[in-house]
């Protein structure tokens, strides 16, 4: 399942829970099933807010699940606040990480088209891996919507709670798909989503670094330039392209979204960063998305109403090898 589809429903449900907790007989009986997967299944009856029903996403993995590590981080000393006398200053490009070797195994990507070119290829490799591999990940949504009444706020921010709530995953996967359901694809699960392939550019990066880790691995850290999306209603007009390379932004024309309709947005992605650490044998070991959004439409349902949003959709990847 897309994040960008809870995402909406958030809004969505926001939207109606508004218009429902103030007696707006338009709203009545409406019922909203998002996605086959994602388990999120509103009820509004008419006007009272109370009658708005979430039901949490289901999930048939273990609800207890290791914690993800974060992997090491080399922190680079101090610099000197000597000025150098004997030789002319040079400034080192600010998006380039130093050539580093690892003490051990792979080579560690130097400049920033190196970084991009081994992030899509650890991430591709990850995708259509055919050995056995476990995989834990871990989405996590926080949305905000701003600047509404406070009886509006009351009403909605418990609704907002328990539709970001979410769960740990795990699955094994072996030829790229589910051990335990065949119809699981690895793909599919790893961003981005709907079995796309990593394509980052180096246009679409605002910095990037790689840091050597002890077991002869490294770690890669790539922020992106901002992008802006704008929605006028009837499809996406406007798509934050790099953020769609490596990860799944938000996409409103593309979601059946019943009696409610969206007659404008405008989204801010003001740039999202992505971690990845690779062993020495080169496979992607942990994969994490920090994608911050922000944005303003008018959605209708009986009346119009605008909403502001803020918040992020984040996971976690952590990969372990057989």
């Amino acid at each position: 399942m897309k994040k960008e589809i809870k995402v909406v429903a958030i809004v969505l449900v926001a939207l109606i829970v508004f218009l429902a907790g103030f007696g707006l007989g338009a709203t009545k009986g409406i019922n909203i099933n998002i996605g086959s997967e994602s388990g999120i299944n509103v009820n509004v009856n008419g006007g009272n807010a109370g009658s708005a029903q979430v039901v949490a996403p289901q999930t048939t993995v273990p609800t207890t699940q290791a914690p993800v590590t974060q992997p090491p981080v080399t922190v680079a000393p101090p610099a000197s606040d000597t000025p150098a006398t004997d030789a002319p200053a040079t400034d080192a490009p600010a998006t380039d990480a130093p050539a580093t070797d690892a003490p051990s195994g792979t080579s560690i990507p130097s400049t920033k088209a190196e970084i991009v070119a081994a992030y899509n290829k650890a991430v591709n490799d990850a995708k259509h891996y055919t050995g056995k591999v476990t995989l834990k990940k871990h989405d996590i949504i926080d949305v905000q919507l701003k600047d509404l009444p406070a009886i509006a706020e009351k009403i909605i921010t418990p609704v907002i709670a328990n539709l970001t709530k979410t769960e740990p995953k795990e699955a094994v996967f072996e030829n790229a798909v589910g051990v335990d359901d065949n119809t699981r694809e690895l793909t599919k699960w790893i961003i981005p989503g709907g079995g796309r392939d990593a394509a980052l550019q180096e246009a679409g990066v605002a910095t990037a670094t790689a840091t050597a880790n002890a077991d002869g691995g490294y770690t890669m850290v790539i922020t992106l330039v901002p992008e802006t999306s704008t929605f006028d209603g009837t499809s996406t007009t406007s798509e934050p392209t790099h953020h769609k390379s490596i990860m799944d932004p938000l996409e409103l024309g593309s979601l059946d979204l019943g009696p409610i309709t969206i007659s404008n947005a405008d989204l801010k992605y003001p740039g999202a960063t992505m971690t990845a650490t690779v062993d020495s044998q080169g496979r992607l070991t942990y994969l994490k998305q920090q994608l911050p959004l922000e944005g303003t439409g008018t959605g209708k349902a009986g009346i119009s109403l605008t909403l502001n949003l803020a918040g992020s959709m984040d996971g976690t990847y952590e990969f372990i090898y057989a």
